[in-house]
């Protein structure tokens, strides 16, 4: 195939009608990234798991404002990854993405009203669970918003991704404690949101680019895949990743014992994941090549689906 870059791509390309809102709402979610969606949401859900049994408030309010707060922080999460979608039109493009505005699946005019629905949706939620839970949410938006728009544009350099997205990991795992009117103090819920939140900057925030080299460098990213090299790049997240795994198990050893099943899962990820990303360099199958950042967001889905499963034991 030859090689082709932003500016070959027409400013509005055609797209195929979608009719029926369900359709339209089912091809946005898939444009949105429904397993960024279910991290995000397992985040949250851990944030509440791991409030002190003797910090929790009980009642009906509470729970009405946790739910509110989940729906918002959905909606949030939601709008950030659509407005993503619709920013990343061209690369996306050049990167032969399956995804449906890459794909003419779904005008980008419809996903930037739906998108812009969703974080209405959000503040009205978030403001319904409290002004706390307002604050994070918009803080939430605003990451979001600036991650994507040509006028800050922190997509295109991989310190501000890892500045936005462990941020972002703080601000999730704090929202659950924050709408039930708690303080998140655990020395569980403190070590899981920091350990976690650096999962996402040093591990899945660079992890994301060895598949998009190709569109990155057509719409002038300067991602550490394009800076420093792809090998150099994969070792950091090699050894980042086995950083957070063992940090997080030596930390949960010494203050929080509770979660070394856990800390245990996110170590074996990192130790495949840095197999899986050591051995990959070279690889020109895209499926290939964004096999770590599969194993980087696996880990975590596994490790947040037995915290909140011991959670419930």
């Amino acid at each position: 195939m030859p090689f082709v870059t932003a500016q070959t791509l027409p400013a509005s390309a055609p797209s195929t009608p979608v009719s029926g809102i369900p359709r339209t709402l089912l091809l946005c979610l898939k444009e949105s990234r429904p397993a960024v969606l279910a991290a995000f949401q397992l985040r949250f859900l851990a944030g509440v798991a791991l409030v002190p049994a003797s910090t929790t408030v009980l009642g009906v309010r509470p729970a009405l404002q946790a739910t509110l707060c989940f729906v918002a922080w959905f909606c949030a999460v939601f709008y950030t990854y659509l407005y993503n979608g619709y920013m990343d039109y061209r690369e996306d493009r050049v990167n032969e993405s399956t995804r449906p505005i890459a794909s003419l699946k779904l005008p980008r005019s419809t996903a930037l009203t739906v998108a812009r629905c969703a974080a209405l949706a959000a503040l009205i939620c978030a403001a319904g669970a409290g002004l706390g839970a307002l604050l994070l949410c918009t803080a939430l938006l605003l990451l979001g918003y600036g991650y994507s728009s040509p006028r800050t544009a922190w997509k295109n350099r991989t310190p501000a991704v890892m500045g936005v997205v462990f941020v972002s990991g703080l601000l999730t795992y704090s929202a659950g404690p924050v709408a039930l009117g708690s303080s998140p103090a655990s020395p569980a819920l403190l070590l899981t949101a920091f350990a976690m939140s650096l999962w996402m900057a040093l591990v899945g925030a660079v992890a994301k680019d060895f598949s998009d080299i190709e569109g990155d460098i057509a719409s002038g990213r300067r991602t550490w895949a394009i800076t420093l090299g792809e090998r150099r790049a994969r070792l950091l997240v090699a050894v980042g990743a086995c950083a957070v795994g063992g940090g997080y198990t030596a930390g949960a050893a010494a203050w929080a014992p509770e979660l070394l099943p856990v800390a245990s899962v996110v170590l074996a990820g990192a130790v495949v994941l840095a197999t899986v990303t050591l051995t990959g360099q070279g690889a020109t199958r895209r499926s290939r090549r964004r096999l770590p950042y599969r194993c980087f967001m696996g880990t975590q889905h596994c490790a947040h689906l037995a915290l909140l499963g011991q959670a419930v034991i």
